[in-house]
Order: C-alpha cells, then structure tokens, then sequence
C-alpha cells in the first residue's frame, strides 16, 4: 500500500473517532465495571478485534454497551452507549423488571434477521436490509411474549456512525409452542437513525409501547416480511402437488402447521390467519389455503380462505378452495353456499364453460 493510501486510511479513522466524539480509553482503567457478556462482533470497517460489552457499573441503574477493539495490542472502547439497558419496572409486578435482551445477529443483503421473545432467530425477506452485523435489542415485558420489538443497529457509512437501521414488531404465538408467527417493519418512526452513542433505552422502550398501541389501532403504516423458511417451503409443497406426490404434500404442509401438530392440539384460529395471510399477497395467501386443503389440513385451510374471500370478495378462486375445504370437512351446506358463490361470480366473468363438473354435483 502506497504512503498515500495509508495516510488517507489513518484519516478516516481520525474522522471517524471524532465525528462520533469517541473517547478511546482503556478497558482496564475502569476497576468500578463488571463486564457481564461479551460477543463477537465485526461492525465497523478499520477495526479489529472488535467486541460487544455488557457492562454494569458501581453505583448506576441498569447497564451499559460498549464496542471496544484493539489499539495498541489492547482492547479500548470506540463507542458506548450508556444508558441503552436499562432496569424499568413493569407496571403490573413491580418486583419484576423490564427492558432489553441483547443479541448480535448477522445481516444479508435483502435478509433480515429476527429474533423472537424465546430468543429465537429466524431470517425474513426485506428489501431494505443490508448486508452487516446487527447489534439487536429484543425488548421484555413480564407477561409479553406475544408482541415484542427488535431495535437493530448497524454501521451507516454514509455518516460514519452506528444508528439505528430498522425497527422491527415480532409476533409470536401464546397458545402453540411460541413461536414466530408475523414480522413488521415499521420503517416511520422516531428510533430510526439514533446513534449508538444517544440511545436511551428507557425512553425508547415507552416509546415502544405507545408505537404498538398506533400499529394495532392502524395508525401507523408496516411492511408484513415474508419468512425465507415458509417462502422455501412452500414452493416445495407446490412442486409437490403439481407432480402430484400427495404423501409429500402432507409433510411438506405439515411443517407449516405451528408446532407441527394437529388442529386439536393448536388450534387454527390462533395463528393461520395471522401467519399466512398478506393483504398485499392475496393471490399467494390463496394458494396457501389450497394446499392446506388439497394436504388434508381442511381446517388451516377454512380459516385461512374465510379471510381471503371476506377482504377480497371478487377473489373468484377462493370461493372454490373454500367450498372444497368445507366439502373435505364434510360441511355440505356451508360448502355448497360457497360453491353458488364461486358459479354466480363465474358466470358473471363469462367463464361458465371452465367451473368444475363437481361443482354442480355438489351444489345438488
């Protein structure tokens, strides 16, 4: 590497210290902290060696993060953040308290990591994800596994700092065995781009709160991710069926039920709808349903297309997935009423001539 090149390296580091008003000091120096844990983390470019601390201080509530890397064959910090865990006691058990796990999770291009209330991480698809380690703080609630957040922090080159790059809503499953059920980006919000440095964990979190309470009531504006595992999937079952391997089909639907049970041991209706259904995606949630029917799994299937045809009542297709779904439970009348659906809406869209001899037999 040419004098040149160096120099201009060197300086970019300088710029990056000061742009971020990094102080570097020595690990060692500050005898009143306990590091709690440690990770791995590769973050920022120039720096080696680079580590993720939880640190708890003498005398302060809660505990802090700091990234610390090598300078001068030993480690010092490079950013640290404060206030960013803090110790909120929960309103309804003030002998418990809330705040955030932390983890560090691995970014890729158009992929998004998640992690989950159980600690949990799974991959969804997200075009505006980067590639890049995450520092990812999970918030806890005594008595909320449902809905949680993923605060997520990654290295911005453009203004040389840590910020915050996404803020994420995990819902999970309280029947079942917990798992993932939904992921939202909510890309508007107040979080987005606060540096590492300047987050407060204690004001985020309340802040937090009243952001799901605007998502619920539909305040807010939220990207729902596809699950790269649900999404691989599922295109497996499709090729299943369209080579008609039916046991294959079954398993492969069989790993879309949550804990992979029947409908007596998790009910439907406590997650399909909130699992399959994508009010941008209905063509797909549509083919989901299919499957689920044409596996055996009428009533994943019931409850998934009721909603398809409910919002989407020109979705012609459903009607029928519908009515053979109710006709594989042996609901004939609810079958047959939605099989009258799926004829009127046909003959309307001059496609008479292509609706299932089945249908006519089964309406009888």
């Amino acid at each position: 590497m040419s004098s040149l090149c160096q120099k201009i390296r060197f300086l970019n580091i300088l710029f990056f210290v000061f742009a971020n008003s990094m102080v570097w000091a020595s690990q060692s120096t500050d005898s009143a902290s306990e590091v709690v844990k440690e990770f791995h983390i590769k973050l920022i470019p120039d720096f080696v060696g680079q580590k993720l601390l939880i640190f708890k201080e003498e005398g302060v509530v809660g505990k802090s993060l700091s990234i610390v890397a090598d300078k001068d064959g030993k480690q010092s910090v490079i950013s640290k953040a404060s206030f960013a865990l803090p110790d909120i006691r929960n309103e309804y058990s003030p002998a418990s308290y809330d705040g955030f796990a932390v983890a560090v999770l691995s970014g890729q291009e158009k992929i998004v990591s998640v992690s989950g209330g159980q600690g949990e991480d799974l991959l969804y698809k997200y075009a505006s994800s980067r590639a890049g380690d995450i520092i990812n703080l999970t918030t806890r609630e005594d008595g909320n596994t449902e809905s949680v957040f993923n605060v997520q922090f990654q290295y911005d080159a453009s203004v040389k700092k840590i910020v915050v790059s996404k803020v994420l809503l995990v819902s999970s499953n309280s029947e079942c065995d917990r798992s993932i059920l939904s992921v939202y980006a909510l890309p508007s919000n107040d979080l987005m781009s606060i540096p590492f440095e300047e987050f407060d964990g204690a004001k985020a979190f309340e802040y937090l709160k009243k952001l799901r309470s605007d998502f619920l009531a539909k305040k807010i504006g939220s990207e729902k991710l596809f699950s790269v595992s649900v999404t691989s999937n599922f295109e497996k079952a499709l090729a299943a069926f369209k080579i008609g391997d039916k046991a294959k089909l079954k398993e492969l639907m069989g790993n879309m039920l949550v804990d992979g049970g029947s409908s007596d041991s998790c009910a439907p209706d406590s997650y399909v709808v909130e699992k399959y259904y994508y009010p941008g995606m209905v063509g797909w949630s549509n083919d989901v349903g299919f499957l689920f029917a044409e596996a055996g799994y009428y009533q994943e299937a019931i409850e998934l297309l009721k909603v398809v045809v409910s919002e989407n009542p020109d979705r012609t297709v459903a009607y029928l997935n519908l009515a053979d779904a109710y006709w594989g439970l042996g609901l004939k009348e609810l079958s047959a009423e939605n099989y009258k659906k799926y004829s009127l809406l046909m003959q309307q869209s001059g496609k008479f001539a292509k609706i299932p001899k089945r249908v006519g037999e089964r309406i009888k």
